[in-house]
């Protein structure tokens, strides 16, 4: 990566893991102080919040390749806006239809004005997050985010603290979205301009696509939770219980935490793979891929060893009873670590302008994810949701690899980097090891066990791959 891409990286990773940190504390303390019955009725809510956005995630990505293409950004926000005005009108209309559905999915709770409220605001975020995208604005997208999720954990652990009961949650997270939206728009900077036919015309042609790449990602990080709550609301095939949904979500957020890097190399590689493709500069495109995908990985290799070895103890944390998610937390991690690699893939597909190709990914990606959710839920229970979406994120990779090969030329994967990666995690796995049968269990115990193996694999990657310490010493 050239230095300006990998410095944006850089700040777009850091301002991700300080919202990671914010989420984690968040999560910590909804699930250690309402249970993990509660944590997963909100979990089915966020859920449904990630699918009824899909019709402006799909515009947003659409304003981010059409602005950084083409430039012309007042027009195609402006644009964006508009059409996630008829969209959302829409959605609302179908909450409101759906209401008693939506409220039995969430426990019997009443929530469908909450929950369109909520879509309403996630909307309005998500196309101020990509316009800055498409401004070449990454690393203010990643500060915008960060600064949401942190007033989010925020008001959410003031409202346990106050006492406030359960919907005042969802409203926090409401007032948060909406709150960064505003300030996203006025980072962002850009005078308001009339869209014309031709704004409109592309980034529908474009979203007609990109809503399925979009729903791909849902369907990675939300169909088990749905499914899940689907077998516990209807009580067929294995027993589900929103107390399991609960300790899911916390395996799956610890998971997430571990792609975060990956997350960062997408954003920020879109619109400089966008604009190369422009020009068709191809090999570019794949030096780029290639760098990308040395990283990606990074933290989700240690993460698998560590989670097999402190999983238990880690999941302790919020609750005793977290404690038995330690092995669907291993599956996650390995489905992160899959599906962050097959990201790689599509994004650059869409960011060369081939959503037709993504979309018949995405389309395989769908069907063979819901397939497996239901099927293996229906004799495993929530292990077989994890399993479900682990061996997704293979199949995924596996078609999307051999797309973008056919579409660009030959990938040189970084086999040497990422043995690198893996040897330094056994290196981590078996000082963790001992430390763990020398020192008697506590929180302060695992916390520094988790810490010091955190510093022994950076250690050993600094020491063993030089692209790794070039990074750090140069930001090129």
């Amino acid at each position: 990566m050239s230095g300006r891409v990998g410095r944006t990286t850089i700040v777009y990773f850091a301002s991700q893991a300080l919202s990671s940190v914010a989420g984690f504390f968040a999560t910590w303390f909804i699930a250690n102080q309402l249970g993990s019955v509660i944590l997963g009725e909100y979990s089915v809510i966020v859920a449904l919040l990630f699918w009824l956005n899909i019709p402006a995630s799909a515009i947003g990505t659409a304003v981010n390749k059409r602005s950084s293409e083409e430039g012309q950004i007042e027009s195609y926000v402006a644009g964006a806006h508009v059409l996630n005005a008829v969209a959302s009108v829409v959605l609302v209309s179908g909450i409101l239809l759906l209401s008693s559905e939506i409220n039995e999915l969430a426990n019997g709770r009443n929530v469908s004005l909450l929950v369109a409220g909520l879509v309403l605001a996630q909307s309005f975020f998500d196309i101020t997050i990509e316009s800055l995208r498409g401004d070449k604005q990454v690393g203010v997208s990643g500060l915008v985010k960060t600064f949401e999720r942190i007033a989010r954990s925020t008001i959410q652990i003031g409202i346990i603290v106050a006492s406030f009961g359960f919907i005042w949650l969802i409203i926090g997270h409401t007032v948060s979205l909406l709150t960064a939206a505003i300030l996203g728009v006025i980072l962002l900077g850009r005078k308001v301009a009339v869209p014309s036919k031709s704004h409109f015309r592309k980034l529908l042609r474009y979203a007609k696509y990109s809503w399925l790449g979009t729903m791909q990602t849902r369907a990675f990080g939300w169909m088990d939770t749905i499914v899940l709550a689907v077998f516990a609301t209807y009580g067929f095939g294995a027993l589900v219980s929103h107390g399991q949904i609960g300790i899911y979500e916390v395996a799956w957020s610890l998971a997430s935490t571990l792609g975060i890097i990956s997350v960062s190399i997408n954003e920020t590689l879109f619109p400089e793979v966008s604009e190369l493709s422009a020009g068709e500069n191809f090999t570019r495109v794949r030096n780029l891929l290639t760098d990308g995908l040395a990283f990606t990985g990074m933290f989700a290799i240690p993460g698998v060893v560590g989670a097999v070895i402190l999983g238990e103890d880690l999941l302790s944390l919020y609750r005793p009873e977290f404690a038995r998610g330690k092995w669907i937390l291993v599956i996650l991690i390995l489905a992160r670590l899959f599906a962050s690699y097959n990201k790689q893939f599509v994004n650059t597909l869409n960011a060369i302008d081939r959503p037709d190709i993504a979309f018949r990914i995405n389309i395989v990606f769908l069907l063979s994810n819901l397939c497996l959710n239901f099927g293996l839920i229906y004799y495993y229970g929530w292990y077989g949701a994890a399993v479900a979406t682990m061996l997704t994120g293979v199949f995924s990779l596996v078609i999307s690899w051999i797309a973008i090969e056919r579409t660009i030329g030959e990938i040189s994967y970084p086999l040497r980097e990422v043995t690198i990666q893996i040897i330094s995690a056994c290196a981590m796995g078996v000082t963790v090891l001992g430390m763990q049968s020398a020192v008697q269990q506590s929180t302060i115990s695992v916390v520094l066990m988790i810490i010091s193996g955190a510093g022994i694999y950076g250690v050993a990657l600094f020491s063993l791959s030089g692209k790794f310490r070039r990074k750090v010493l140069t930001l090129k």
